[in-house]
Order: C-alpha cells, then structure tokens, then sequence
C-alpha cells in the first residue's frame, strides 16, 4: 500500500498509471459495446467445462466396469 504512495512522488509512475486508466477505460467501452457477445461467449465456455468435468467424472470416478466390479 506504501507502494501506491510513493507513485505520488514519481512524475514517471503517475504517467504509467494515467496511460493504464485510459487503456482501462477503453477496454471497458469496448466490453460494453459488445456484451452480448462476450455473455454468449462466455456461456459457451461455462458449457464446454461442464462438460467436460462431467465426462471426466464419468470416465474416473462413477463408472466401475461389471467384470472388475466382482472380481475377488
């Protein structure tokens, strides 16, 4: 938190951090722009995680094959 402070002394660092808040405010109008494509998308990707865990589970940790399952 010091750290932030001692920015203020810094002509240097203050410039760095004004050029990061406007990168920051263009990447944002550019997100607002466009959200319901970036919503889709990320619906996408939710989708394909489940599954795949789902089909990971399945394959690691439910489904025990019958001639295993009763072997002694």
């Amino acid at each position: 938190m010091s750290e932030m402070f001692k920015g203020a002394e810094n002509p240097e660092m203050g410039a760095n951090m004004d050029q990061n808040l406007e990168r920051l405010d263009v990447d944002l109008e550019i997100m607002e722009k466009h959200a319901a494509d970036l919503a889709r998308a990320e619906q996408n990707i939710q989708e394909e995680m489940r599954k795949w865990d789902r089909e990971y589970k399945d394959a690691k940790f439910h489904s025990v094959p019958k001639p295993r399952k009763h072997l002694r």
